[in-house]
């Protein structure tokens, strides 16, 4: 999957739809609703309120009126609780009941992130690590030499980071230690359970975080509101940036742009067409989604020979990754590959499934094929599928 190069915005009344695009594919839909406000990447001075020993797990009182849920594998380094009562420094990580989770409340962590275009900083971490993408050690080497002293913590370098110079990491990394100076302030200056990041310009402007998480990539922003695509193309000659920016005031909706509309309905059926004729399923469980390539469907086309399953699994591969991002599915994976008899082959359409997944930013773990001849992959969980999402927020109008 190439970078994306394009953020479509479509604005609502009680939502932003935000379409990131790489070449006219849908890469993913981000749903930010007003009248349910998100606080994933928030940070919190929360509250501890229980202890649960046998879970090793924690409530912590954030001050939204759903109570946040703290694992103690998130606790960043600290080996014991506290006491109830104590305050903690926390960051959501999935926002539950707001992203479409209903009954859930926010899932925390101490191990907070400030993420910049180029960098994301570990303020409680140590070390520099990098994108699966950087993998030349020449190159890693370069970013390390770079990096090395400008923030005191981890730091990850993120895949823009490659061939970046030292004056734009310098500079990414001194508006990522701004941010936190003013988290820390705000923390100094509160009384738990306080938002940190409420009052921060740009924390929670969706599309002023588009651009952080990707604009190190983007080429163009399209929106389909005026004064909005106004202040951003304001915000764009104030930091000289080189993102274009557009008001879309045509005829047909913002979304008929890369057929996102169109890819949108796609995502939300249980059957895609690739453009050879091969058809992958996907049914989605309550703990397990099995995707299957349809083999029916596989043949050669007319007047040619009979394609080797490898061929048909490698085209399925990188549309299996892109819907499993899309979706939003998380959880266990399994998914059923036209058969193989070849470990080569196996070994080239894992690397291929693997290639598609890396651009994905939530962690996937591939553990390969089973006996059976099925590939297992688990995909961790950040908010609910892009099914629940719409079908929330069409039931929000009603």
């Amino acid at each position: 999957m190439s970078p994306v190069d394009r953020l479509i915005c479509h604005v609502l009344p009680k939502a932003f739809l935000m379409a990131l695009t790489a070449s006219g594919r849908l890469v993913e839909l981000k749903i930010v609703r007003r009248d349910r406000p998100s606080h994933t990447d928030s940070v919190f001075l929360g509250r501890l309120e229980r202890v649960m020993p046998d879970l090793d797990a924690a409530f912590v009182d954030i001050g939204i009126g759903r109570s946040g849920f703290l694992r103690g594998a998130d606790r960043a380094g600290v080996e014991d609780w506290p006491p109830p009562g104590a305050p903690l420094l926390v960051q959501v990580r999935s926002d539950g009941e707001a992203e479409g989770e209903n009954s859930k409340g926010p899932r925390l962590s101490m191990n907070l992130a400030v993420t910049g275009r180029y960098l994301v900083y570990h303020p409680v971490g140590a070390g520099v690590s990098f994108s699966r993408r950087i993998e030349s050690e020449s190159e890693r080497d370069r970013l390390r030499s770079h990096v090395e002293g400008l923030l005191e913590g981890g730091i990850v370098l993120r895949t823009a980071a490659s061939g970046a110079p030292l004056d734009v990491l310098r500079a990414d990394a001194a508006e990522i230690m701004e941010r936190w100076e003013k988290i820390r302030r705000q923390a100094f200056d509160s009384q738990p359970p306080a938002d940190l990041t409420a009052h921060i310009p740009g924390e929670r402007d969706p599309i002023a975080r588009a651009l952080r998480d990707h604009g190190a990539m983007l080429e163009e922003v399209i929106l389909d509101d005026r004064a909005m695509a106004r202040r951003l193309q304001d915000e764009m000659d104030r930091r000289a940036e080189k993102i274009r920016v557009r008001w879309h005031n045509g005829p047909m909706p913002a979304f008929d742009i890369d057929d996102v509309a169109g890819q949108i309905d796609t995502a939300l059926a249980e059957r895609i067409a690739l453009e050879s004729g091969i058809e992958v399923l996907f049914e989605p469980g309550e703990t397990l989604c099995a995707v299957d390539v349809d083999s029916a469907t596989a043949g050669g086309r007319q007047g040619r020979a009979p394609r080797r399953p490898m061929e048909i699994n490698l085209e399925a591969a990188p549309a299996i990754a892109q819907q499993l991002r899309l979706r939003n599915i998380a959880g266990a994976v399994v998914i059923d590959f036209v058969t193989m008899r070849s470990n080569y082959d196996r070994d080239k359409v894992q690397a291929a499934l693997a290639e598609a997944l890396a651009d994905d930013p939530v962690p996937t773990q591939l553990y390969g094929f089973t006996r059976l001849g099925h590939f297992e992959l688990t995909r961790a969980r950040r908010g609910a599928t892009l099914k629940a999402q719409l079908e929330a927020l069409e039931k929000s109008d009603d």
